[in-house]
């Protein structure tokens, strides 16, 4: 009786401890480095101007928000949700010169769910992430450029994430990419003829977090 109380006792212990452990939540916050990727619209003719329309350089955001973690012996499923403030930056050139850089910035909230295995205290995870705009601005450095651009036509859009962790004690260090599989720019008019604006936006991410449970 006595044995088959402590079988009860130690399996209600273990029991518990492991449903402790197999949640997690916690906050994150780090930085980014984006870019937008659009197919390059080359030799467009408007009246006697030919121009391009190219991928720039890329642009340093942030992102900040909320981590879980669902345990299951070696394996975890990683939902997440977390603001994201990014941009980019388009180029135009006009008749081979450069004439306008276009400032995208957007801000929007992703919503990874990974799932992952666990190395020791290192981490492999992937999985797909969706992404709501909540507002787009363009300026540029030029007066009166024309057409006005949209590169985030559509709201919600999916993507990708595949990286590496670590995991410290309570703290947890990220790097992943980020990639995206939704078009979202729409056709732009040039010249009384219509171009597909096909913008995908990518970026790697640094993060931080902190684990409460």
């Amino acid at each position: 009786m006595k044995k088959l109380t402590f079988i009860l006792a130690i399996s209600l212990f273990l029991v518990q401890t492991s449903n402790a452990q197999m949640f997690q939540w916690g906050i994150k916050a780090g930085l980014g480095i984006n870019s937008l990727k659009i197919a390059d619209l080359t030799d467009i003719e408007d009246g006697s101007d030919v121009y391009d329309l190219v991928t720039g350089d890329n642009v340093m955001g942030y992102h900040v928000g909320f981590q879980t973690r669902i345990n299951i012996a070696m394996i975890f499923i990683q939902p997440e949700l977390y603001f994201n403030d990014g941009g980019a930056k388009i180029e135009e050139f006009r008749n081979d010169a450069l004439e306008a850089t276009y400032n995208v910035n957007f801000q929007r909230i992703d919503l990874p769910l990974l799932v992952g295995m666990k190395l020791g205290p290192a981490r492999i995870n992937l999985g797909p992430v969706g992404s709501y705009v909540v507002n787009e601005s363009v300026s540029d450095d030029a007066q009166n450029i024309d057409p006005d651009y949209t590169f985030f036509s559509q709201s919600m859009t999916w993507g990708f994430q595949a990286g590496l962790g670590i995991d410290l004690s309570k703290l947890s260090l990220d790097v992943r990419y980020e990639g995206s599989l939704s078009s979202l720019g729409d056709e732009v008019t040039v010249g009384g003829a219509d171009y597909q604006l096909d913008a995908r936006p990518s970026q790697w991410l640094f993060s931080l977090g902190f684990w409460f449970k």
